[in-house]
């Protein structure tokens, strides 16, 4: 019967790449286009100076009367300006239709008629879990990527900072240990950039194995933000009946449990409760004395005196099916707490952090003008510049991190467990410092 569906599926046009007579991932003789890297400066420019370079700079001091508005003025009329760089083509990759681009290369995830009740509601477990992986995965990609050009931002911001200093030192300004240190601090934003494209290549790539994608289908039009913070989050009002309901096998086993209590009678229920009790009194008795701060471990499954127990053994197997249907409750009940908790956190860290990233805006405005009006430095308008590109990158995590939270609560209400959390946010907005003591 499967495969017959998977024939009618291929017969619709729903997995194209096997219905036509295209290449298949596994030919490794297939052309594909090699690996994208884009390498660093390779090397710093240098820290010392000759005496040829203290003749040309004794030329060219005389020309930078007013200091650090004559050597920005130079920098603006010496250095090449950047390539514009041309935006992709297409409309950027939503999560619906990732969602839906995975799925068609997933058959083993479509349900089938002839399924039974408990295999359809495993086969819906399975798919929500997939769904929020998938939209995970599109979350994590957007957020690399966006955070790569915060990153390359402050690269440019630390390497203006630099070319700055070396004139500066070359007109005989600055004294060579502080050059090297913004040198050193150029090398650091290096090594951040580095990191930074390694982060997003890694969760494209992520995203491309969760669509099922390679080849040329792999250059991803992602869209440039992840989508903004919502005006208010959701209400935690009735969210636990919610998951009840929507929960693919709670509703078997609440029938079932149901079924199991209308044969259960009270006196057979009181018979097994008292041999349970006995079982317990035994396997850990109340007077047992203990050293251990915690209490005795119990080593043994209490045992149930076959005697003590009511003749019909359809007694135990419903009992059973209660406790089944009470754990998975408890169970459901618990994760849709937890996750509307992280998700509740989540949301207050990203609204802060977005304030803060205003803030640190509004600092570098005000900055900007008293630098214009000549009571600021320079170094004071990068630093602004520096502050607010790692607050944007604080709230752009707290925004991933609320997002994430967000996937894994509706993964939760619609009927699979409780993914964890993704709380990275916390520590970097409060490790978001001010670059001001240059």
């Amino acid at each position: 019967m499967r495969t017959r569906t998977l024939h009618l599926l291929l017969a619709a046009g729903l997995f194209p790449a096997l219905a036509a007579a295209t290449p298949a991932a596994y030919d490794p003789a297939t052309p594909v286009p090699p690996p994208a890297y884009s390498a660093l400066p390779a090397t710093l420019p240098g820290a010392t100076m000759g005496e040829e370079d203290w003749r040309q700079s004794n030329d060219t001091v005389g020309a930078f009367t007013r200091g650090h508005m004559d050597v920005l003025r130079w920098e603006a009329d010496t250095l090449p300006a950047a390539e514009p760089v041309s935006p992709p083509s297409g409309e950027p990759l939503t999560p619906a239709e990732a969602l839906r681009m995975a799925l068609g290369k997933r058959p083993d995830l479509f349900a089938t008629e002839t399924m039974g009740a408990l295999e359809r509601a495993e086969a819906d477990i399975a798919v929500i879990e997939f769904s929020r992986e998938v939209h995970r995965a599109w979350i994590q990609a957007v957020a690399a990527e966006q955070g790569l050009r915060r990153t390359e931002q402050a690269f440019e911001a630390t390497d203006l900072s630099n070319e700055l200093a070396v004139r500066m030192t070359r007109v005989g300004n600055w004294g060579q240990d502080r050059l090297l240190k913004q040198q050193l601090a150029l090398s650091d934003a290096a090594i951040q950039l580095a990191q930074a494209r390694q982060a997003a290549a890694s969760a494209r790539e992520a995203l491309i194995r969760t669509l099922g994608l390679w080849g040329d289908a792999t250059a991803l039009h992602l869209p440039d933000t992840l989508p903004a913070l919502p005006e208010s989050p959701l209400e935690a009002d009735a969210l636990e009946t919610l998951a009840l309901e929507r929960h693919p096998r709670l509703a078997l086993a609440a029938r079932d449990a149901e079924w199991a209590r209308r044969g259960l009678s009270a006196a057979s229920l009181e018979t097994w409760q008292a041999a349970a009790r006995e079982a317990l009194s035994v396997t850990l008795p109340e007077d047992a004395g203990s050293d251990d701060p915690m209490g005795q471990l119990i080593t043994r499954a209490p045992l149930l005196e076959q005697r003590r127990l009511p003749a019909r053994h359809e007694t135990g197997e419903a009992l059973r099916a209660r406790a089944e249907a009470h754990a998975l409750a408890v169970r459901i009940r618990s994760q849709v707490r937890e996750a509307y908790h992280q998700y509740r956190v989540a949301y207050d860290i990203a609204r802060l952090a977005g304030e803060n990233a205003r803030l640190s805006e509004a600092i570098q405005e005000e900055t900007l003008l008293q630098y214009n009006g000549m009571l600021k430095s320079t170094w004071d308008l990068l630093a602004s510049a520096r502050d607010r590109v790692e607050r944007s990158d604080a709230a752009l995590q707290a925004l991933r991190d609320f997002w994430l939270a967000h996937a894994n609560l509706q993964a939760v209400l619609a009927g699979a467990d409780y993914a964890g959390a993704d709380g990275s946010s916390l520590g970097a907005a409060s490790n978001s410092k001010a670059a001001g003591g240059h």
